[in-house]
């Protein structure tokens, strides 16, 4: 019987290599989505890690950003343009809450805001519903909670409706929809071990419904 014979690299971004075993650097990941994305999964690891060298414990918070239907499509949503503006939208609010809590606390913890994100399109990989997987990572002394979804509280999940909305150009009504919370979203997670955590979010780093050549990012992630 003839082996099958596994493409290394991506066939549409030879930059890219694919990951078909069920662990990656000793951490487990989806398998049953492989082939996975080589350079996404160590993106994962580098800024869980780098998260975890700022803070003892450390919240994250899996989500998914969708687009409204609309008769006119705005020229920024149909590049990376949009998810751009959704990060700095809500790096700022989640700084002005810890900015507002240190006026009445002044032993409020301050936190580093390091994220992911990948997009994607249909299953069939065409140009039509495109839509963002993002990861958020937060200290969990400052965030250990969505909160209720309720937009006229004051929480972690309200931000996230709010700074969608922000990037798209709606009202936060209309975006509440289009933030997306999977179930087990939520993970706290320790230097001691993160792998149910890791499992979880090598979601985001599977080949499949993800789209190249067109002139536009599928991953993006924070630097520092």
């Amino acid at each position: 019987m003839q082996s099958v014979r596994l493409l290394k690299r991506h066939p549409d971004n030879t930059n890219l290599h694919l990951h078909y075993e069920s662990k990656y650097n000793g951490l487990p990941v989806m398998q049953e989505h492989a082939p996975l994305i080589r350079e996404y999964l160590q993106i994962l690891q580098r800024i869980t890690e780098r998260s975890l060298a700022d803070h003892r414990e450390v919240f994250a918070v899996r989500f998914d950003l969708q687009f409204p239907e609309v008769e006119f499509t705005p020229w920024h949503w149909m590049t990376n343009e949009v998810i751009s503006r959704f990060v700095e939208s809500l790096e700022e609010r989640i700084q002005n809450a810890r900015k507002k809590a240190a006026v009445d606390n002044k032993k409020a913890h301050k936190t580093t805001v390091r994220w992911m994100w990948v997009k994607e399109y249909g299953d069939d990989s065409s140009r039509a519903n495109p839509h963002y997987h993002c990861l958020l990572l937060l200290n969990r002394d400052a965030f250990n909670a969505l909160g209720k979804f309720d937009l006229e509280r004051d929480n972690l999940y309200s931000r996230l409706v709010s700074a969608w909305a922000s990037a798209l150009g709606v009202e936060d009504w209309q975006a509440m929809g289009m933030v997306h919370i999977p179930t087990n979203a939520c993970y706290s997670i320790t230097t001691e071990g993160y792998s149910g955590y890791f499992y979880r979010m090598s979601y985001l780093c599977k080949a499949r419904s993800k789209v190249y050549g067109n002139g536009q990012h599928a991953c993006g992630y924070s630097r520092d």
